[in-house]
This record gives C-alpha cells, sequence and structure tokens, in this order.
C-alpha cells in the first residue's frame, strides 16, 4: 500500500503543478467522438460563449460534404437534400435558401474552417453533447448504436478503447471542481489487470470510479484526495467495496506535456514497465500491455 500511495502522490503532485502554470490557458475541447470512435483532428475544438465549435472536417465522419469559398469565407454544408450556408463572423445563416439565426459565427484559425457545432448538427438530424468531466465532445447520428462486441472483445485494447468512448453518465451530484475548464490538462485512465468493464479517471483535481454495464458507463464514485488515495477530503455517489486503489499500480494510461502518451503497469514478476507512444488521436491512449489477458 505505501508504494500505491508513494506513486500516486507523485502523479498529484505533477498534475496540480501543471494545472497551476497552464490555468490561464485552459483546454477547451480534449477530444471528438464521432459514433463511437475518437477522430484525429489537426486543429482543437473551441469553446465560444458557451457554444463548441470544431473544425469542419470532422463533420465528413458523418457523411456531410462541404465546400469553402475563401473569397467570401462562407461554407456550404451539404447532408442529402439540405444545405446550409454559413459565413465567418456573421450569425445569420442560410438554410436551404431561408435565413436562420446563429448563436456563434463561424471562424477561421490558422487557416482551418471551425463551425457551432450544435447548430449543424440541429439542423441536420445529430446528436452532439459535451462531457465536461473528460472535455470530451461526442457526435452520433440517428442510426449510431453502443458496440456491446467490442466492449466484450477478448482483445483487451479494444474492449478499453470501446469503454471510454461511452458518454460517461451519473445518477448523483458531480463534483463540479473536476469539471473545471483546466482540471484535464493531465488526465490518465487506471484499470485493473484483465479487466476492460472498469477503470477509473484521474484529472488534476481529482478522480472518478467508473463501471460498464450494458453498453452504458456509470460514474459510482467520485473523490479528491490529499496525501495519499486514502485522504479522502471531498466526495460524491458511493464508495466501491474493491480495491481501486491497487488499478493504479496495475495499469495508467495517460498524457505527458510532450503531446505524448505514457503507459505504466506491473509485468507478470510485479516489476514496474513504461513505455511511451506519441498521441495522433485519443484513441491512443490506451495501449496493449504485454502478456495480458481477460480475467472477466
Amino acid at each position: 500500500m505505501k508504494k500505491v500511495i508513494v506513486f500516486v502522490f507523485f502523479f498529484v503532485l505533477t498534475f496540480q503543478s501543471w494545472a497551476i502554470a497552464n490555468a490561464a490557458n485552459p483546454i477547451s475541447v480534449n477530444a471528438v467522438n464521432v459514433n463511437g470512435k475518437f477522430i484525429a483532428t489537426d486543429v482543437s475544438p473551441i469553446i465560444e460563449d458557451g457554444r463548441v465549435l470544431v473544425p469542419i472536417r470532422t463533420l465528413s465522419s458523418l457523411g456531410v460534404t462541404y465546400q469553402w469559398d475563401s473569397k467570401s469565407q462562407s461554407a456550404l454544408i451539404t447532408k442529402g437534400t439540405d444545405q446550409i450556408k454559413l459565413t465567418a463572423n456573421q450569425k445569420e445563416a442560410i438554410k436551404n435558401n431561408k435565413a436562420v439565426q446563429v448563436d456563434v459565427p463561424v471562424q477561421v484559425i490558422k487557416g482551418r474552417i471551425l463551425v457551432p457545432i450544435r447548430f449543424v448538427s440541429e439542423n441536420f438530424g445529430y446528436k452532439a453533447s459535451y462531457e465536461k468531466l473528460r472535455s470530451i465532445l461526442f457526435i452520433q447520428d440517428g442510426n449510431y448504436k453502443v458496440d456491446q462486441e467490442s466492449l466484450q472483445a477478448e482483445d483487451l485494447q479494444a474492449a478499453r478503447e470501446a469503454a471510454i468512448s461511452l458518454p460517461i453518465q451519473f445518477s448523483f451530484k458531480s463534483l463540479s471542481a473536476l469539471e473545471k475548464p483546466w482540471a484535464n490538462q493531465g488526465y490518465f485512465y487506471a484499470f485493473p489487470r484483465g479487466d476492460s468493464s472498469r477503470y477509473m479517471y484521474f484529472n488534476n483535481v481529482g478522480n472518478t470510479v467508473v463501471e460498464i454495464k450494458d453498453g452504458v458507463a456509470k460514474a459510482v464514485w467520485q473523490f479528491t484526495s490529499g496525501n495519499g488515495m486514502d485522504d479522502i477530503v471531498s466526495s460524491a455517489g458511493q464508495r466501491p467495496s474493491y480495491n481501486y486503489v491497487g488499478w493504479v499500480t496495475d495499469i495508467t494510461m495517460g498524457n505527458d506535456r510532450d503531446g505524448n502518451f505514457k503507459t505504466v503497469y506491473k509485468d507478470d514478476k510485479g516489476e514496474q514497465k513504461d513505455f511511451t507512444v506519441k498521441a495522433q488521436s485519443y484513441t491512443d491512449i490506451i495501449q496493449p500491455i504485454p502478456n495480458e489477458t481477460r480475467k472477466q
């Protein structure tokens, strides 16, 4: 237990210092998940006046086509027989030749076009939701269904990728401190060895224990801690009876300041090992663990 506390305390100190250093430049959206798959974006989504704007290329994953007119600074977005024309810095759009109002106009950042996802999704029949806990934007079309086979796959990497692709749901009032804009500058997932049905999400502020059942990810307990995970400062939900603290030394997968994902795990002999991969998309945070087999 002493090793666990030291290990966790190291992460707490690292993440807290990172949060303080970056509080003036909060991350708005860490990842975009379209129909259960995380997608890579060359420009990060942003939040403007409480509305999320995403790179227009993100929409291609949903069968939407678009044309950008650099002269008029306008985007023509098409799906089937419906068309929407959005113009940079204007709060009026044209849908099927009729004027409609937009809460937040199109923006051009670093040569990339960002569009208000809620406006586009509502007009094309998509569902868009923003999960504050992990700073993830989820977009789903009307035909989307959870891939149950992937959640139960023998391949633990695939199963864990499917698990973290589910929006986390709460049956209790979550700890608001864990949802601050800067809280997800540093984050990692801890998994019990041989299992993909449970995990703990750890960010700069605190921890959330999550269970996967019937295709739904449910938060069962949240807590913040002081000197070690047993020093509970605040909590919400029901504390599990199983040893979630041990997951931290079993398998942890998280980000670093260099844009990489680092995995730390115990091998068959109980020795700590680690490796780092370059992050291409959020999915890359989940890596295969050598010689790991499913227990349940």
